[in-house]
């Protein structure tokens, strides 16, 4: 499982203490790559360290044990139970550990496995080939306390609700505040333009998800209001900005219903010609999904949008059934690749092929591409490498107030676009 050619420079990584406390488990049905990867965990200072031959043992351990591992090294094809059941049995569990795959399957498969295991909210911290580079399991097991982070954050938090009447009062009294998450520039090493982001926070100050929000207004009719109400604090923001010699690009989602109300396109043309915003420096985002809707209406109001130098944007691309149909049938000046393609991608050719083929796509149709959730450093080098245009995601920075926005341009955009720099020289 784990190449015995251990480095010593690997031996005082930084382990997240629960790995240490609660220790690994190996599973794979070979003697000899069991014993490599528990010479491996050693030399990181792990030691606790427990093994199984196959699924089948390993999850009689588990049920055995007192306090589950932290983390999980999971062989693919073993005899009696493989590592896909194991997964499917780990899904169940209330305590389960992180996993890191490994097997000698081809990448696909591996790639196939892993989204798998991501769906069945498995914390996954790694997928490779065997045998798997000290290198690539140190990387992997540091990951450990982002996945624990992340999901002691969300398990003491229960998710706020709202009814449409409370939408509706938000909406009007403008309750539903606009952040902004920077996009950088990945060829002129400059803020590119910000995605503008509704966030609700309610009289109680709980935070209610867009997720919750956004499907209540389309379902209640409440939508085209919302976007307008985001539209104009985003237009009032962009003219403080511009007092400050700060012209800034933005980019506005709009939802399915949004695209088939008739007289939407009219409402957006007037507010921004009354702001006196260029539309050139105004991009809407539309999701995959949301051009099957309602197909003429999409095209009438995109296609007028369009015409008046609205930038348009293809989101989340790659998710839906027929991308290479949409491109076709919509003026689009922009491609945003999803988070779910860059995930990995510098781990696994075969993510890494696909990532390269949506570039090279908007390459060749003239159109800007953008990566959206982009995490870490490795990411953001493979895309530069491959000649993405722009990049957005926690690495660089997350979602802010608009006033937050100018205070990270002077005092924090230098040092995120060194982290670009970097990248492109590492």
């Amino acid at each position: 499982m784990i190449s015995l050619n251990t480095s010593t420079t690997l031996e005082t990584i930084d382990l997240h203490r629960q790995i240490h406390q609660q220790g690994v488990m190996v599973v794979d049905d070979s003697s000899m790559h069991r014993y490599s990867a528990h010479l491996c965990l050693k030399a990181f200072g792990v030691s606790r360290v427990y093994e199984a031959a196959n699924g089948r043992l390993a999850l009689d351990q588990l049920a055995q044990m007192e306090e589950t591992p932290a983390v999980m090294l999971l062989d693919l094809e073993m005899p009696v139970m493989d590592g896909i059941e194991v997964l499917q049995q780990l899904a169940l569990l209330p305590n389960k550990p992180a996993v890191v795959l490994a097997s000698s399957s081809d990448e696909v498969l591996i790639s196939a496995v892993a989204t798998m295991a991501e769906a069945l909210g498995v914390s996954l911290l790694g997928a490779f080939r065997k045998p798997v580079n000290p290198v690539d399991l140190a990387d992997a097991l540091t990951k450990y306390s982002i996945g624990v982070s992340a999901e002691e954050i969300l398990s003491t938090q229960k998710p706020a609700s709202a009814d449409a009447a409370q939408l509706s009062l938000a909406i009007d009294q403008a309750q539903i505040q606009v952040h902004y998450q920077p996009k950088v520039d990945l060829e002129s090493l400059q803020i590119a333009g910000v995605e503008a982001l509704a966030r609700w926070q309610n009289a109680k100050s709980e935070w209610i998800s867009p997720a919750v929000f956004i499907p209540l207004a389309e379902e209640h009719g409440l939508i085209g209001a919302l976007t307008l109400s985001v539209l104009e604090q985003v237009l009032q923001d962009m003219n403080e900005w511009w007092e400050q010699g700060q012209y800034i690009p933005v980019a506005i989602n709009l939802s399915a219903k949004s695209l088939a109300e008739f007289n939407l396109a009219n409402e957006i043309i007037q507010r921004v010609i009354r702001q006196g915003i260029p539309a050139h420096y105004i991009t809407f985002e539309i999701t995959e999904s949301a051009l099957v809707v309602d197909l003429p209406a999409a095209l009438a109001t995109i296609s007028r949008l369009r015409l008046k130098g609205f930038g348009i944007s293809i989101d989340d691309y790659g998710t839906g059934f027929s991308s290479m149909q949409q491109l076709s049938r919509f003026p689009f000046s922009e491609l945003k690749i999803d988070r779910s393609f860059i995930q990995g991608a510098p781990e696994r050719q075969y993510m890494r092929n696909i990532l390269k083929s949506a570039i090279e796509l908007g390459h060749r149709l003239g159109i800007s591409t953008v990566a959206e959730g982009v995490e870490t450093e490795a990411e953001l080098h493979l895309l530069k490498s491959l000649g993405c245009k722009q990049a957005q995601g926690f690495l660089l920075a997350r979602p802010m107030s608009g006033r937050d926005l100018m205070s990270w341009v002077d005092q924090d955009l230098q040092r995120k676009l060194a982290i670009c720099r970097t990248s492109s020289s590492g």
